[in-house]
């Protein structure tokens, strides 16, 4: 049987045993081919018809490289010199071409066909077809990357909770490395307290539904709890029989904590809206009072300082107000003054809202009144604004000089309560205001702890 794959010296092989060996290779399900050492192809079985596309008369004769991609041929011809010296190549993996052109991955047994004298005259060689098998090797492989790389921690464990995989992102979030999680309970993340959750969670993998963004608590190695969200999923066998389950979890204990201080702040955002609205409605009804017609120019000018307060205030994350910022912020219709007939000194101290209300419309009706009747009135006067902290108190300056002669008012305007009513009553403080003919003097006094209440802090 020369030139039949596996074939050794053959003389002692009867005829009956020749065709059946023959019958063997042209019913087998693998492709199986010979060839002369040189390459031409001597035979070429059924299998091969079906996986390559060619029948066995448009075969045999031609050179073996009209299968092979070009830039392989230089690796088939080592093969077949390797084969010529007597040597076998077992499961080598190539590409072969169809006739119609398509690429097909395969696994190739090469053995030497020797004579009767155990001479190598051929070459024999077992083709099967390993398109799928690559295929799913490579999903496989783009799977175990995929959760290699995940910047969630993907775990799989058996229907008793053993752990049987365990990806280093787990690592990251729990603090057990691969090491010490395989082959241990799940219950080791679970708190005391939520442990009834596994058998929930159990139960329900197990009827063959997925539990999707479960959001929980588990336990670090060091103790910490940490906010999680956890999606599980049943694992089937090739027999769709529930062997276990995927966990993939997310650390959510940012994500939480950002929500729950987005409640917070819209809780803020709608207590302070209600304040300014009560305090938009109380100007305008002392505006008015006894019969007065609105000032509307002077009515929006004091919003416009209630906006200046609302802007540092979302500058600086809803926390507090730096009392330097707010002073220049209420005075900026005459910034081209700061510094030069205006004098602002004082250490940097941060306000709550409520306080930097208080004290933002004491400077807003002071600067408003020394441009209307006081030092800013003239081309000559100056403001001194200076605040220090004296012990545990506040203590602020306002003070004119070089302007018109001041005297007391005739009867005192919501602009006088402002100053004076206002921030006493907001700051539990001292307000003295003098209206020296040589310039009005504003001086407030109050705890600093009213100022922070605690939660801010005041810095020099």
């Amino acid at each position: 049987m020369h030139g039949m794959p596996g074939a050794s010296p053959m003389a002692h092989v009867s005829d009956h045993d020749t065709a059946h060996l023959a019958a063997i290779v042209a019913s087998s399900a693998d492709a199986i081919l010979s060839t002369t050492t040189d390459g031409s192809i001597r035979s070429w079985n059924a299998a091969c018809e079906r996986m390559l596309g060619y029948s066995a008369t448009e075969m045999i004769g031609r050179p073996v490289a009209d299968i092979i991609p070009a830039e392989l041929h230089e690796q088939a011809r080592d093969i077949r010199d390797r084969i010529a010296t007597g040597e076998s190549v077992e499961s080598f993996e190539t590409v072969l071409l169809s006739k119609q052109g398509r690429p097909i991955e395969v696994s190739i047994t090469y053995s030497p066909v020797r004579n009767p004298q155990a001479a190598v005259v051929g070459i024999s060689a077992i083709i099967r077809d390993v398109t799928l098998t690559k295929k799913a090797e490579r999903g496989a492989a783009m799977l175990a990357a995929i959760v290699a790389s995940s910047s969630d921690g993907v775990v799989s464990k058996t229907l008793d909770g053993t752990i049987t995989s365990w990806n280093k992102s787990a690592e990251r979030i729990f603090g057990f490395s691969e090491e010490e999680m395989i082959n241990r309970s799940i219950r080791t993340i679970i708190p005391l307290e939520r442990q009834a959750e596994k058998d929930r969670i159990l139960a329900t993998v197990v009827s063959g539904e997925i539990i999707d963004n479960f959001e929980t608590i588990r336990l670090r190695k060091d103790g910490a709890l940490i906010d999680v969200s956890v999606t599980v999923s049943p694992v089937r066998d090739s027999h769709g029989r529930i062997i276990g389950a995927s966990k993939i979890v997310r650390d959510i204990t940012d994500k939480r904590q950002t929500r729950e201080q987005l409640r917070t702040l819209l809780a803020e955002v709608n207590h302070r809206s209600k304040n300014l609205l009560s305090l938009v409605q109380a100007i305008a009804r002392q505006m008015t009072r006894r019969g007065r017609p609105l000032d509307l120019e002077r009515f929006l000018q004091r919003l416009q300082a209630i906006a200046s307060n609302q802007d540092l205030l979302i500058q600086n994350d809803w926390r507090f107000i730096p009392l330097g910022g707010l002073v220049r912020s209420q005075l900026g219709a005459f910034s081209d003054l700061v510094g030069n007939r205006i004098a602002i000194d004082g250490p940097e101290i941060e306000l709550t809202p409520e306080a930097a209300q208080a004290i933002g419309m004491a400077v807003h009706e002071l600067a408003t009144n020394a441009a209307k009747y006081g030092a800013l009135s003239n081309d000559d006067g100056h403001v001194t604004l200076r605040w220090v902290r004296d012990g545990d108190d506040l203590e602020m300056i306002w003070r004119e000089s070089g302007g018109p002669a001041v005297s007391p008012p005739t009867h005192s305007g919501f602009g006088s309560r402002v100053i004076s009513d206002m921030v006493r009553a907001g700051l539990d403080g001292m307000v003295d205001v003098d209206f020296a003919p040589a310039g009005l003097r504003w001086h407030l006094r109050c705890p600093l702890q009213r100022l922070s209440r605690g939660s801010i802090h005041a810095r020099r």
